[in-house]
């Protein structure tokens, strides 16, 4: 049993359930909390490619959606440094990551 009840945007939840590489990279990005990363590092940490990960960080034609992505559902920022761009997660992806790993400790196989 789950010790307490913290809900998720639906959105939000949808989002990461639909896309197992997105939950990835809001993993990854929070295990280095508080540094950012940049793209094609990210991708080389959860074994992908960077069209993928820039997919599921921004969005990219029918496969991710622009509304689906991290950026755009405030799980993670931009952070641009000198012309190049990095990508740190939010709080409030801090805390919905927090809850999804809380809830797969329960979760019953």
């Amino acid at each position: 049993m789950i010790p307490y009840i913290l809900t998720i945007d639906p959105h939000i939840l949808r989002s990461l359930n639909k896309s197992y590489l997105r939950k990835k990279v809001l993993f990854y990005l929070d295990s280095i909390y508080p540094r950012c990363d940049y793209l094609s590092n990210i991708a080389r940490q959860i074994g992908s490619d960077a069209s993928n990960v820039l997919g599921c960080l921004k969005g990219m034609g029918n496969r991710y959606n622009g509304n689906s992505s991290l950026i755009e559902l405030g799980l993670v920022e931009v952070v641009d440094r000198d012309g190049y761009k990095y990508y740190r997660i939010t709080e409030l992806g801090r805390r919905v990551a927090k809850i999804l790993k809380e809830r797969a400790r329960y979760d019953v196989v």
